[in-house]
């Protein structure tokens, strides 16, 4: 009707410390196309000036971005930049995915009225540093939800004190139409594999969380089984040194000429297909996207079960789970799947038909926005 003034949209601040290429910052990414940009006006903040490797993505969409530029956490000006954005940009709600410009925001809105704040706790809280811990813990009390990405995440949220609110599980998804299995034998070939070859993979950001070492002591033991076997490590180095101390180990169980550290890949996809193994070893998870990205490109798994890997790889059912640090056990998983095909496709088909039913960013981004419906007070979440 001409004349009528169109509904306001509803205005979301997306807060993070870095916009670099880990699971939180692609999770924010790679969820554009799916968000309802006629009900929610998004905006999207940051505070280091270095790690913007997504940046691009947003602007490209047209949402605003702006990096405060806060160097040192503790710092004032970090409180006073955040504090002037929060209050200029008259945000409905604002939804945190980073531990510490969380605490900081909720403290900033404590007690003031029309900004709703949500908070996603993306990892376990054995992966933070002790003060980020404890800060985030005694300023959970302010959100009005916190948001996991596991039950497993969930406990650590409601097992201490104080506790948050409210809390829901929300996992994290993969988009089917961006996973291509293209490049198979090309990858293959650049990586000096032949027909007979079984490649042993695993993308990770190189830190010791990810069982690296684990993941080299089984390899050395399904070479002894598995003659034509090669291993590849897709990801880039976060602790400094790192990759040389994996160098050297994989030298002294005589495997270093069969293992391949790719460094960082901005399309890791290549890699993922060229595998005929995806063998996880991490030592703790949040919810690991790349393990549902695995599953989604129908590749036979054998994973640590940690955190929320057994949300996700149902074991003997959609693939086969181990304790961690347990070397001798994933090396004899991966060598039955290897030696044993058809039931290592029977697995794979399962946990592709599991991610693509129940880990999706569409489902996710629907869920976290009826979420949002839910404590604006617009409509309820329904518990999906």
């Amino acid at each position: 009707m001409s004349g009528q003034v169109p509904p306001s949209r509803t205005r979301v601040l997306l807060l993070i410390k870095g916009l670099g290429l880990g699971g939180a910052e692609r999770l924010l990414s790679q969820s554009i196309p799916f968000l309802d940009r006629a009900a929610f006006d998004y905006e999207l903040a940051f505070f280091t000036p270095w790690k913007d490797d997504v940046v691009p993505d947003f602007e490209e969409a047209g949402i605003p971005v702006t990096c405060l530029d806060i160097t040192r956490d503790t710092s004032l000006a970090a409180i006073k930049r955040l504090s002037d954005h929060l209050r200029s940009g008259g945000y409905d709600l604002v939804h945190t995915h980073s531990p510490y410009p969380s605490a900081l925001a909720r403290v900033l809105l404590a007690g003031r009225s029309g900004t709703r704040l949500i908070h996603t706790e993306h990892s376990l809280s054995a992966s933070r540093k002790p003060l980020t811990r404890i800060a985030n813990r005694l300023t959970y009390p302010f959100c009005d939800v916190v948001v996991s990405v596991s039950r497993e995440v969930n406990k650590t949220v409601e097992g201490g004190w104080p506790g948050p609110r409210a809390t829901r599980v929300i996992h994290g998804g993969i988009d089917e139409a961006a996973i291509s299995p293209a490049h198979r034998s090309a990858t293959r070939e650049a990586l000096g594999a032949s027909d007979r070859s079984r490649i042993v993979g695993n993308v990770a950001h190189l830190r010791s969380q990810k069982g690296h070492a684990t993941f080299l002591e089984a390899a050395a033991r399904v070479a002894e089984e598995i003659p034509d076997a090669l291993f590849v490590i897709v990801g880039r180095e976060k602790e400094p040194g790192y990759q040389d101390e994996l160098a050297k180990m994989a030298d002294e169980l005589g495997i270093g000429d069969r293992v391949h550290f790719t460094g960082f890949q901005p399309d890791p996809y290549p890699f993922m297909a060229s595998f005929d193994l995806f063998l996880m070893a991490s030592d703790y998870e949040g919810f690991p996207i790349a393990l549902v990205e695995a599953m989604a490109m129908g590749l036979p798994i054998v994973a640590t079960d940690v955190g929320g890997v057994g949300e996700a790889i149902r074991d003997g059912v959609d693939g086969l789970l181990t304790p961690p640090g347990d070397a001798d056990t994933l090396a004899r998983h991966a060598v039955d799947l290897l030696q044993q095909p058809d039931h290592a496709a029977e697995l794979a088909g399962r946990a592709r038909e599991r991610a693509l039913e129940e880990f999706t960013l569409a489902a996710m981004v629907r869920r976290t926005e009826d979420l949002y419906r839910e404590v604006l007070g617009d409509a309820p979440a329904n518990g999906r």
